[in-house]
């Protein structure tokens, strides 16, 4: 699973964003994080992510009190905040508001920009 992940994350999105000079939102369950404080247990860090994140000058959409956590998805080893979206500076300007609500056909928050 996490070869996959990180294949995906090398080579297929960075392919299919070729050429791409625009706007641009990456949204998903990743099931990884970039810090270690986006989570209160073990968790998996993915390198081809933060590169995918660094290299096409991505912001997290996030921007929630620091000192209330909020996670995407709770279990018996902890809380997560795997659920996130990324978006171009120019993007993030534009943003009215984020938030993580229930839904209620999946284990994890919906987080809705």
């Amino acid at each position: 699973m996490k070869q996959e992940r990180e294949r995906f994350f090398n080579s297929e999105l960075p392919y299919l964003l070729t050429g791409e000079t625009g706007h641009m939102l990456l949204g998903e369950d990743l099931n990884c994080v970039l810090e270690s404080s986006d989570t209160t247990g073990g968790f998996t860090y993915s390198r081809a992510l933060a590169e995918l994140v660094h290299g096409l000058a991505l912001t997290g959409t996030w921007q929630g009190n620091p000192t209330r956590k909020i996670y995407t998805q709770y279990s018996a080893s902890g809380a997560t905040w795997i659920d996130r979206i990324y978006a171009t500076r120019q993007l993030l300007e534009r943003k009215l508001c984020l938030e993580a609500t229930v839904a209620p056909f999946t284990d994890h928050l919906a987080v809705c920009l």
